[in-house]
């Protein structure tokens, strides 16, 4: 597959997630052995307006290639708009937004809220195109509910405007993350197009990213499951060229990976907001230790670096003392 003038087989991406995929969660996945970043996706209504907090959320480093800036929205104008801003900044691709399944969101006519409206999609699709010229990508949904998949309909629709790629999360939009993704679809979608297919949505293993490759995707993206496990990727494609599992990271190098990245969240987004923000990952980088419960009420009480080291250290201290019990 292609991702501007990158070409990789079989990628792994990291999906773009709001108020995770910010530079240090990248950086850490990345490191990790993901393929391709996205970043979190960027309101076009609050970038041609240029809403700080927005413009940040499209900022990129080189070393974070190849990366894509996501955007949504429904104003025709402010797409293509949004994608000339977003080509500034100089990403490998753009990509478009068109599953995101929040209230807030889709009922307003974004994200997956497009699904309902064949039309409007297509239009807000071409707006993109005519913005930059840079590839655009797509990512988005089976149907609104089970009684309108239009996946089909929208992949050869996507063909024939010429996107460079299509991600595909195998839920509907009234599902959420409820219910299982249905990877059935990905054959039956590569049967009416060729443009390269992304399958997302349980992929939390990488025996389901080979599953994934064996029903015909192109490559895979990952969110919920990185969130999880950042190494996954490194996991992954290692059994995708061997075979074989890499071994589960040690209590030590978990803490090592949790300690790192909180430094660069803290850097990134300042005390004591960076530290608050990096609690959703405490359950991610400790699952399976002992007394992580326990632990994890203590480190959701720190808003300073200082403390969560101390206190880590001294988890480790007493993991190797066998003065912790399972709970």
């Amino acid at each position: 597959m292609r991702f501007g003038t990158h070409e990789i087989d079989r990628p792994l991406c990291l999906a773009p997630m709001d108020d995770i995929s910010d530079p240090p969660f990248r950086r850490i996945c990345k490191e990790q052995g993901a393929d391709v970043a996205y970043t979190e996706f960027a309101n076009c209504e609050a970038l041609v307006r240029n809403v700080t907090k927005m413009l940040r959320k499209i900022a990129i480093k080189e070393e974070e290639r190849p990366i894509g800036i996501q955007i949504y929205g429904s104003s025709e104008e402010n797409m293509e708009r949004a994608a000339a801003m977003a080509q500034e900044a100089q990403p490998d691709f753009i990509d478009i937004n068109c599953g995101c399944w929040v209230k807030k969101i889709a009922n307003r006519g974004d994200g997956a809220g497009l699904l309902r409206d064949l039309k409007k999609f297509e239009a807000v699709v071409r707006a993109v195109l005519k913005g930059t010229t840079l590839p655009v990508t797509v990512k988005t949904r089976l149907g609104w509910d089970t009684n309108s998949i239009v996946i089909l309909d929208v992949a050869r629709m996507l063909q024939d405007l010429g996107i460079q790629a299509l991600t595909v999360h195998f839920r509907t939009r009234q599902q959420g993350y409820t219910g299982q993704a249905d990877w059935s679809w990905i054959p039956r979608i590569k049967e009416v197009c060729q443009i390269p297919l992304i399958a997302n949505g349980d992929i939390k293993t990488a025996q389901d990213a080979e599953t994934c490759f064996n029903l015909g995707a192109d490559g895979v993206m990952i969110g919920r499951g990185a969130i999880h496990s950042p190494w996954i990727f490194r996991h992954t494609r290692h059994y995708l060229n061997t075979g074989e599992l890499l071994p589960e990271l040690s209590l030590e190098e978990r803490v090592d990976m949790c300690l790192r990245h909180l430094f660069s969240q803290a850097e990134y987004r300042g005390v004591p907001r960076g530290v608050v923000s990096f609690r959703k990952h405490y359950a991610g980088y400790l699952k399976s230790a002992p007394n992580i419960a326990h632990l994890r009420c203590e480190l959701m009480q720190y808003e300073q670096v200082e403390p969560i080291v101390e206190r880590l250290n001294r988890f480790l201290e007493e993991y190797h003392a066998g003065r912790l019990m399972d709970e």
